[in-house]
């Protein structure tokens, strides 16, 4: 039998096993594509004098448990944006991000997978997306001690669950005139405004934890949203602020110290 016989064969029959992340060093300023995934072999930065520290142009790119950094060092008053996802299905994982503008920035045709990535210390936003970026996935990451907000959604379609939004400069996880996106699961503390806040219209807010924030817990605008099943209390304003008019919104089993009059 011929080999390409029997590498047709072995295809039907899924015995050929992908091929292997390549491990390898990344720059400042460098680009991963559609191909073969890369993880890192070392921590990338500070990066400077670069408008992005690395762009991942519809690839994938595994961080490998190492750190990339920007920082001012050119003294010119600017950093550079973080990682950013750009193309369709860019895969971000397994690492942290610090010190940039936005430490992740999420743009492009949209259904990128963000996990496992703890974004600190950017001058801005920890996770930042696009409202022209559709249908992303955030998952098991960490928003902590940036200056604005941990995670800021304007896109539509993205789902947000299971992340840690803890000690950022405004809110732990606010949708900007975001639409049809689901906040699921997430855990935001300690944020210097409110734990979650959402205006547009049809998300929907479940079983999320939000506790001692310095405003609100969870703060929903009018817009037929669903905030059900979570769990907010210690909060310094109110535990869970719904708009006026009640019918605008679904309340329903949530667990909180205070609450505006629509809140169930």
């Amino acid at each position: 039998m011929t080999s390409t016989r029997l590498i047709t064969l072995a295809l039907s029959a899924g015995l050929v096993a992908a091929a292997p992340a390549a491990r390898a060093q990344v720059a400042c300023g460098d680009t991963i594509t559609k191909g073969q995934p890369v993880t890192l072999t070392a921590d990338v930065g500070p990066c400077d004098g670069v408008e992005n520290a690395i762009i991942v142009d519809s690839g994938v790119l595994d961080l490998g448990g190492r750190t990339v950094s920007c920082a001012d060092t050119n003294t010119d008053g600017e950093v550079s944006y973080g990682i950013y996802l750009r193309g369709k299905k860019a895969q971000v994982r397994n690492g942290t991000v610090t010190g940039c503008l936005d430490n992740v920035w999420i743009g492009g045709d949209g259904k990128h997978t963000i996990e496992g990535i703890t974004a600190t210390a950017a001058t801005r936003y920890g996770f930042y997306v696009s409202s022209t970026s559709p249908k992303n996935r955030l998952a098991s990451n960490t928003a902590t001690a940036n200056a604005d907000d941990g995670i800021q959604v304007r896109g539509t379609k993205t789902k947000i669950e299971s992340n840690v939004a803890s000690g950022n400069g405004e809110d732990g996880i606010d949708l900007t005139q975001a639409t049809k996106n689901k906040i699921i699961s997430n855990t935001t503390a300690n944020n210097v405004d409110d734990g979650i806040e959402a205006t547009g219209t049809k998300n929907k807010i479940i079983g999320n934890t939000s506790t001692t924030n310095g405003d609100n817990g969870i703060a929903v605008g009018s817009g037929k949203s669903k905030v059900i099943g979570n769990t907010a209390t210690g909060n310094a304003s109110t535990d869970i602020l719904g708009q006026d008019p009640c019918t605008s919104n679904k309340f329903k089993n949530n667990t909180f110290g205070t609450g505006s009059s629509c809140v169930k």
